[in-house]
């Protein structure tokens, strides 16, 4: 019997050959988190603004004046081993922003069938709160990322499905 040969692997993907020459990739952790910062502004339309995170993605390495490409979403990560949605979501918030919140739950999606990763999607309201300096990972892709706070419909707009179903979820929260 063949099996998959591994090409290429790291910290967050590995990449295999099938025995007939397809590649595919694998994540590692396949689940993640998807957060939602709001903070109430009077002067927008709707009252509420999000942060969004501007940063490159693995899946397109476009460059523009030699820097990589930066996407829309919001504040984003990876499950470690043994820890916990909920907890992942208020590391990498504190990680990426340097806010301490409590999240809580927007529900989750499936990413994608073929690797079936589940992005558990959660928000918080910051208003008021000072972040401390963001730590960040020390990566070069989180090093070139950067963070922006738009009004709340900007959500709608983003190619990101994660963006899109929160902007729905939240809209029902905060509207309804």
């Amino acid at each position: 019997m063949d099996t998959d040969k591994t090409i290429f692997s790291n910290h967050w993907v590995v990449v295999k050959e099938t025995p007939r020459k397809f590649y595919y990739l694998e994540r590692r952790g396949k689940d993640s988190v998807a957060i939602f910062l709001l903070r109430k502004n009077e002067s927008l339309p709707q009252n509420y603004e999000v942060l969004i995170r501007q940063q490159p993605l693995c899946i397109d390495n476009t460059e523009i004046n030699g820097l990589l490409k930066l996407f829309p979403c919001p504040i984003t990560g990876g499950l470690e081993e043994g820890e916990l949605p909920e907890e992942a979501a208020i590391r990498e918030v504190y990680e990426e922003s340097g806010f301490l919140v409590r999240v809580v739950p927007l529900g989750k999606y499936i990413v994608g069938t073929q690797i079936s990763e589940i992005c558990y999607m959660y928000y918080a309201d910051v208003t008021g709160i000072e972040p401390d300096i963001a730590q960040q990972d020390g990566s070069y892709l989180e090093s070139i990322s950067k963070n922006e706070w738009h009004p709340f419909d900007y959500l709608n707009q983003c190619d990101y499905s994660a963006c899109q179903i929160g902007y729905f979820r939240l809209h029902n929260i905060l509207y309804v």
